[in-house]
């Protein structure tokens, strides 16, 4: 359940990492949701002593506004996926890629992580006004096909992938951030409460018998979107 999801970050969580941080804002911000973790710490404000400094710089935006980076930050990220979701949180200050709807559709195509992120920085590159939603519409059409077939393998994800799990939960979350919270079906619902774990939370996949906070942060979201469905845009 949604409240036992809760507990496990009050009870067990007492470190911060701004990927899932990022998402109990969005949870703070849209539902209300003040989750806290097991030292009282408010989970949707930015941890004082940050996990992944260069990530938590580009993150800081979600909670300030003001806050800014330069384009050679973006740059230096090792990761793909990171360098795209930068560029959407801080496109009204930084140009985006002339080529921006070509890498979103690429890496939508490439599904898995590279999916589900391609579907929040298209989200925040509309929500931040630099792009309309209509000229997005055609690829925000086809994610949430893509997205919906992810729901669908979940058996196949968890068994071939290390974060099966975790990216499974994460395509039904973006099912629901891209306002297509309808495609997901009770059957998906009745398998993520019956593979919550003892402790209220989830594991990212494959054979890992531990917990992890991302997938549980993740779940709490889509939960959260079922039972309050008209905080919903």
């Amino acid at each position: 359940s949604r409240d036992r999801a809760l507990g496990y970050f009050a009870t067990r969580v007492r470190e911060a990492d701004p990927s899932w941080s990022a998402i109990f804002g969005h949870l703070h911000r849209r539902f209300g949701i003040a989750a806290v973790d097991a030292t009282g710490r408010p989970l949707h404000v930015p941890p004082a002593d940050e996990r992944r400094p260069e990530i938590a710089a580009i993150y800081r935006r979600l909670w300030e506004p003001a806050s800014s980076v330069r384009k050679e930050q973006i740059a230096s990220l090792e990761s793909f996926i990171d360098r795209m979701t930068a560029n959407a949180l801080h496109c009204d200050r930084i140009p985006l890629p002339d080529d921006w709807e070509t890498i979103l559709r690429h890496a939508s195509n490439a599904g898995a992580y590279a999916l589900t992120h391609a579907a929040v920085a298209g989200q925040w590159s509309i929500e931040n006004g630099c792009r309309q939603r209509s000229e997005l519409a055609g690829l925000q059409s086809a994610q949430v096909v893509f997205l919906e077939r992810l729901g669908e393998q979940r058996e196949k994800l968890v068994a071939t992938h290390a974060a099966g799990n975790d990216i499974w939960i994460e395509a039904l979350a973006m099912l629901h951030y891209l306002d297509a919270g309808d495609r997901i079906r009770p059957a998906w619902l009745d398998a993520l409460l019956a593979s919550q774990r003892p402790d209220g939370g989830w594991n990212k996949g494959g054979r890992e018998d531990r917990s992890d906070p991302h997938p549980p942060a993740l779940a709490i979201w889509v939960l959260t979107a079922q039972l309050q469905p008209d905080a919903l845009p």
